[in-house]
């Protein structure tokens, strides 16, 4: 008798073979498992177990898109990713030229407090800790993707890892006595921990979810929404009361005290075996023109898509509203992501009866939905916008269909290939055309932004360009993918075939 332990994959649902003695015997049935180096004492030891006494011997893994442990685990990812990479809401400082927002753990939120206080008092290049953030988790994402690929059998180590490292950037930055330690620390050994330790959550959600993963990383994005309607508020009350130093240790100890419980539950559907070899990537979808259109779409997107979110507050204070109201424009955009995440996330999912046919909505439309209403949102209600209603209006709108962007990402990469491995390597070169457009943002809107104010001017005189520029870019995004319609017909008319040109069939 010979013992085998191997793990076959049954379409979507691998199975792995108990390590039980197999006996062996001859036959002509079909076979699934290649038995054990034959043994000298048994003369049949070169024939195969059967099919169907095989499976008997089969343990299923736990099951994909649903059940208790796929649930635990989106529910510690929906925790990762609230209080790590959750958003902040904050007004923009009129005097800073590249402030952001939605930056790793709310920067914005110390941005503010740094720049009215010392040590770094009036400091124009405060963010550029934001922006190294952000550079590491956008711009980071293939070399991340590389190592997730390379190193899967650790990712559970990778994000205990990048946990640590992010939690130490925070206790360090606590010290920070000059600018340049402060961004060593909150900007670059911060971000490095965020970027080691997403991706792999990523890849792990992959494997939990398949016909369901676009509402699970719907649900998954709207987390950030979510620690932004409260998250902020309270770092705000931290600052004032006890200053940056004790604001940041006690982050520190939040992260670890919110997040440490829920990381054994963060673990991949299939066992370490069945990640021992690495697969060979297939970059076959760089032949494909659809990737191209994809890519352009996202690049475009993520041109326009910071500007309203940055600009929003002080819109409202040049209108004569509060500070608080300006803040609160933010809350209900977050709000508005939430649900716009989660709703484009189940959309993708959908499958639609046609004719004979059960396919899923296409996610060219809904990208092009996502992108044509943001367009229209930020060039008809926010640049028209002259009251409170219109802005919360606006905020709603936008926040609905351009936070829902970013979930469509899943179902481009399966709209490329089936392969849940190039569903991590597509994500990953989405996230980075928009951390191109993530630090653009601020060198664009320098140029962008005038120093007038007439509320009877379209955008109120000192936002017009702003908010041209950043509406075109939606439309434009919109645009490519009424152009890559006809064209897929066309091709289809000449006979060439979908794989080529980048189609499903």
């Amino acid at each position: 008798m010979a013992t085998i332990t191997e793990t076959i994959d049954f379409g979507q649902y691998p199975l792995q073979v108990r390590p039980e003695p197999l006996r062996l015997r001859s036959g002509n049935k079909r076979q699934a498992i290649i038995a054990a180096p034959p043994s000298p004492i048994t003369s049949r030891a070169s024939s195969f177990e059967s099919l169907d006494q095989d499976v008997e011997k089969l343990q299923p893994l736990p099951p994909v898109d649903g059940g208790i442990a796929a649930w635990k685990f989106l529910f510690a990812a929906f925790m990762i990713e609230a209080f790590i990479f959750g958003k902040k809401n904050h007004k923009i400082l009129p005097n800073l030229r590249a402030d952001r927002v939605g930056f790793p753990l709310n920067y914005g939120v110390f941005q503010s407090y740094y720049f009215n206080h010392p040590p770094f008092e009036g400091n124009t290049n405060l963010s550029t800790v934001g922006t190294l953030g952000t550079a590491f988790y956008f711009l980071g994402a293939p070399i991340a993707t590389y190592l997730v690929r390379r190193y899967h059998r650790w990712q559970r180590e990778v994000i205990w890892t990048g946990c640590s490292i992010s939690v130490i950037g925070l206790v360090a930055a606590s010290f920070a006595p000059d600018f340049g330690t402060l961004v060593a620390t909150q900007g670059v050994v911060f971000g490095i921990g965020i970027l080691i330790m997403y991706y792999p959550v990523f890849s792990m959600l992959n494997e939990w979810f398949i016909d369901r993963r676009g509402l699970a990383l719907g649900i998954l994005c709207a987390a950030t929404g979510f620690s932004g309607l409260f998250y902020p508020f309270v770092l705000e009350v931290l600052l004032d009361r006890y200053g940056p130093a004790t604001t940041l240790r006690v982050s520190a100890i939040a992260l670890t005290v919110l997040c440490g419980p829920v990381l054994p539950l963060l673990k991949g559907r299939h066992p370490r075996s069945y990640h021992d070899t690495v697969p060979k990537t297939d970059f076959s979808f760089f032949r494909m023109p659809l990737f191209y259109i994809f890519s352009l779409a996202t690049l475009l997107q993520g041109l326009g898509f910071y500007f309203p979110m940055i600009y929003l507050p002080s819109y409202a204070t040049s209108l004569g509203l509060s500070d608080q109201i300006g803040a609160s424009l933010l809350v209900v955009s977050s709000f508005a992501q939430m649900l716009g995440q989660v709703a484009f996330g189940y959309a993708s999912d959908v499958r639609i009866k046609r004719f004979w046919m059960n396919e899923r909505v296409p996610v060219e439309a809904l990208v092009f939905i996502s992108s044509l209403m943001s367009g229209m949102a930020i060039l008809g209600l926010w640049g028209m916008a002259s009251s409170i209603l219109r802005l919360i209006a606006f905020a709603m709108v936008y926040g609905i269909f351009a936070g829902g962007f970013v979930v469509l990402w899943a179902r481009m990469g399966t709209a490329l290939s089936p392969s849940p491995s190039l569903a991590l390597i597509t994500f990953s070169a989405f996230a980075c055309e928009r951390g191109v457009g993530s630090v653009a943002t601020g060198p664009i809107s320098s140029a962008l932004l005038t120093a007038e104010v007439n509320t009877e001017e379209y955008g109120i005189g000192r936002f017009k360009n702003i908010i041209l520029y950043a509406g075109m870019c939606m439309l434009a995004s919109a645009a490519v993918m009424v152009v890559w319609y006809p064209w897929r017909r066309i091709t289809r008319w000449v006979g060439r075939k979908g794989e080529f040109c980048g189609c499903p069939k």
